[in-house]
């Protein structure tokens, strides 16, 4: 993704391509966040004050889970989508349309590769909020985010050689997924004892 995003922003300002990049992620993740958000209000609404009870028992042990994951105490197969946000949507939309499209897809968090297992509690998250302002604040920074670090690959890419910045992208997965692991499981705990 890096290796094709690299070069698409040396074509135009590259500061405004990645600024529509991460403007895509945050609107993908508010679009989903509402989604998300209404379908979390009717459940409210059938459950009442349970989907409180429901949250503070279900994110726990979904975080549980999927930091066991993470860490690679648990071997099972992820759940992830295999599909990459196609490489020729700035050729069919446009140049900033399909920056913008790329980050709309990846802020969306459900078409595309997602590395870390803890990440997928966030949608679940956002749904037994039961608030329609809470899915969308934690969907829109989840979305915002997967921007900014397609944004921190292409800045770091020294020169234009983009290839290693993918390869220091694919070196530090497995730390990444550790913390992001280890992560989890401080939530988890805070959100039990709170």
């Amino acid at each position: 993704m890096v290796g094709q995003m690299g070069p698409l922003v040396q074509v135009g300002r590259k500061k405004t391509a990645l600024a529509f990049h991460v403007f895509g992620g945050l609107a993908g993740g508010a679009a989903i966040g509402i989604v998300l958000g209404f379908a979390g209000l009717l459940v409210r609404a059938a459950l009442g004050g349970t989907l409180d009870t429901v949250f503070v028992v279900v994110v726990p042990a979904a975080l549980l889970y999927a930091a066991a994951v993470d860490l690679g105490v648990l071997r099972v197969r992820p759940i992830t989508w295999e599909r990459q946000t196609p490489g020729s949507w700035p050729c069919s939309m446009g140049h900033y349309p399909g920056i913008f499209g790329w980050g709309f897809d990846l802020g969306l968090g459900i078409t595309t590769r997602i590395p870390y297992q803890s990440l997928l509690v966030l949608p679940l998250a956002a749904f037994l909020a039961g608030d329609l302002a809470t899915a969308v604040a934690i969907t829109a920074v989840y979305g915002a985010s997967r921007g900014l670090a397609v944004v921190a690959a292409v800045s770091a890419a020294p020169g234009d050689d983009y290839a290693a910045a993918c390869d220091a992208i694919q070196s530090r997965v497995l730390p990444l997924k550790r913390l992001v692991g280890a992560t989890a499981l401080v939530i988890a705990a805070l959100i039990v004892i709170s």
